[in-house]
């Protein structure tokens, strides 16, 4: 579903734009532009003369009063049949608004600023009038002067949407396929993840991931990897040139990382490949056919480079700006590192926080390890472990570990075995403070070139995530793919034990787990009996419910002392495969237990009080006969051992301390 004018001035007006320049350019006759691709969002307006104007898969014929709009990343070719004078006007937006507003959940409004549409406006001498005081103010070196022509700008788009309207003039989509598989034709030889992608074209990791599979059947980064291998074999046939020069030219970091992936695209080694060129004189295998609905074009390279931290838009110079050459800086490529990365923080919801960690650089020293590594009789000893993906080899005592789990970590830290780096989440349970002093923060884990850094022996992560990401880990360190929900929190604490060379200090906590629930589990179902228990957190659009395998205590309260719970928990969310299930507050009274452990969601905007504040609340047996207890909000969402003992200890002393 595509966007209506009306919704793109919603947009417009709620959102804070940056003008990040203004140029006045010129292209003789016979002059082009060819496949330059807009680093930032555009207008482009006619001041005099005619050209044919292509941006993206849409052709135009375009004269005097002539403008144009397109999104950051959209590719355009200009072909001068006369003199031709024109503004190009360079800006950036951002939505002011928070996630709950009514106006995000229309699908495209979050990409409406990529839109594209061109026409003469009714009125063009008032537009021109503003667009050559922007450019006066905006050339002068006065900041005044700067700032008033950003004032003039709004000025100047309030102006042209007024006339878009009064003439009908719809928005258009982008075809963002095309432009992707453009952009990856032309940047092959750079780095690019997943991430890098998703955040130039302005959308998600998720719909861009979705569109490739839906249009393609194929992933952003298996085409990217099509098109490397593709330009390696191409260079391959040329003699002379080595494994690792072909390897930074096509924008891999080494000959090894080239070599895996091209055995996976032709079934052959890079050596293998040259060989057989040798022997059938020269004629090249074929490869793997890229299944695009639009050909791929070399483009010529953009001269600004677009910084989203400082929001500065770097010239390269004057109105020459479209005629610049690539740079040939392979080694920086290569140093920047060419892995596709990106995990996905699933915090809150069904599924628990692969979010951990802050602090500095642990205590190995990786110069010495990097020493170690080359020396035969120093090699670390290794052996096999069946994860969710089948059976890999990983180092028997891994030293250097990065947890990708985020909800697992204490599952390592119990053990005595801190890893080198994590992802942000862990940092919120209360339960871990004074436990990750040393470990690098990785926040959502998308950052490939510090994981590289790091030399991780060792990554561990769920299943969740997609093969491609799962592919870009697996060329940094052995990956073990844990099935998310797939065990007991003793399960997994075991399966841990098997991966560290901890397996006796993991079955040690486990035995002394199953004691202590042994000793206090009577005493618990006397004080219950045969009343009802449920977990419930209130969130912004109702509450959520959670059964035994969703942390909040669940796994304690349903299966370690197995108390009731109500009907509808039991059926959906213990005996089902539910997790945790959002349910409307009209139906409390039927899935609130007689005991009830709560809090707010802790992650969420939303307010509690619509929950505990409700007539309908306050009427619920376990809240007439005191029988609700708050738990830890950010707590609530860990279930690994450390998380365990607190969540335990709450529990007992709630029930006991009630009934003595």
């Amino acid at each position: 579903m595509t966007i209506t004018l009306d919704d793109h001035i919603q947009v417009w007006n709620h959102s804070s734009v940056k003008v990040m320049d203004i140029r006045l350019a010129v292209l003789e006759p016979g002059e082009s532009v060819q496949r330059y691709q807009l680093p930032a969002h555009s207008f482009i307006y006619v001041l005099d003369g005619h050209a044919q104007v292509r941006l993206d898969q849409l052709q135009y014929n375009m004269s005097r009063f002539h403008i144009l709009h397109g999104g950051r990343g959209a590719f355009i070719d200009i072909v001068a049949e006369d003199r031709l004078e024109y503004y190009l006007i360079l800006y950036k937006a951002v939505m002011m608004l928070p996630s709950s507003h009514p106006l995000l959940k229309h699908h495209g409004v979050d990409s409406s600023f990529r839109y594209q549409y061109a026409f003469i406006p009714g009125h063009p001498a008032s537009l021109l009038l503003k667009l050559d005081d922007m450019y006066e103010n905006w050339m002068t070196p006065d900041i005044l002067h700067q700032f008033q022509a950003r004032t003039l700008f709004y000025q100047f788009v309030h102006a042209l949407l007024l006339q878009m309207k009064q003439q009908g003039i719809e928005p258009v989509a982008p075809d963002l396929l095309s432009q992707v598989l453009h952009y990856i034709q032309e940047h092959y030889m750079e780095p690019i993840t997943l991430k890098s992608l998703a955040e130039l074209f302005d959308c998600s990791v998720s719909y861009l991931t979705k569109l490739f599979k839906s249009r393609l059947n194929d992933s952003p980064i298996r085409l990217l990897a099509k098109v490397r291998v593709q330009a390696a074999a191409k260079i391959l046939a040329r003699r002379g040139t080595s494994l690792q020069e072909i390897a930074e030219l096509v924008g891999y970091p080494d000959a090894h990382t080239l070599s895996r992936s091209f055995k996976k695209a032709y079934g052959m080694t890079p050596a293998q490949y040259r060989a057989a060129i040798s022997q059938t004189s020269n004629v090249i295998p074929d490869m793997p056919k890229l299944r695009t609905r639009s050909a791929l074009v070399v483009t010529e390279p953009q001269c600004y480079s677009f910084n989203d931290y400082d929001s500065h838009l770097h010239l390269s110079g004057g109105l020459t700006m479209f005629k610049t050459s690539r740079s040939s800086s392979i080694a920086t490529a290569a140093l920047l590192l060419c892995f596709t990365l990106i995990l996905s923080a699933c915090a809150g919801g069904a599924t628990a926080p692969n979010n951990l960690a802050s602090g500095t650089a642990g205590e190995s020293n990786v110069s010495q390890q990097k020493s170690a590594a080359t020396s035969e009789t120093s090699t670390p000893a290794t052996r096999t472990y069946t994860d969710s993906r089948g059976t890999i080899t990983i180092p028997a005592h891994p030293q250097r570990i990065v947890d990708l789990t985020g909800s697992a970590i204490g599952n390592l830290l119990v053990l005595g075995v801190k890893p080198v780096a994590s992802t942000h989440d862990a940092m919120r349970n209360p339960y871990h403070q004074g436990m990750l002093e040393g470990i690098i923060n990785l926040e959502e884990g998308s950052n490939a070139e510090a994981i590289l850094n790091l030399e991780p022996d060792l990554i561990i992560t769920y299943d969740y995530l997609v093969d491609n990401q799962y592919e870009a880990l697996s060329q940094i360190a052995p990956v073990v793919s844990l099935k998310y929900g797939g065990a007991t929190p003793q399960e997994l604490l075991l399966e841990f034990g098997k991966l560290t060379g901890k397996e006796k200090e993991a079955q040690t906590w486990v035995d002394h787990w199953n004691a202590k629930i042994a000793n206090v589990k009577p005493k618990i179902q006397a004080v219950v009996g045969n009343h009802t228990v449920s977990i419930l957190q209130p969130y912004a659009k109702g509450i959520y419910a959670w059964g035994n395998k969703g942390a909040r205590g669940g796994e304690i309260l349903y299966r370690d002392f197995g108390l009731k719970a109500p009907s509808l928990i039991q059926k959906d969310l213990i005996d089902g495969e539910g997790t945790g299930a959002s349910l409307s507050l009209e139906k409390l009274p039927e899935y609130a237990g007689d005991y009830i452990f709560t809090s707010n969601w802790g992650w969420d905007d939303g307010n509690p009080d619509v929950v505990y504040e409700s007539n309908i609340w306050k009427g619920l047996p376990a809240v007439k006969n005191k029988q609700v207890y708050f738990i830890n909000t950010e707590g609530s969402f860990y279930n690994d051992p450390i998380s365990l003992e607190a969540q335990l200890q709450f529990i007992v002393d709630s029930f006991l301390n009630k009934s003595e």
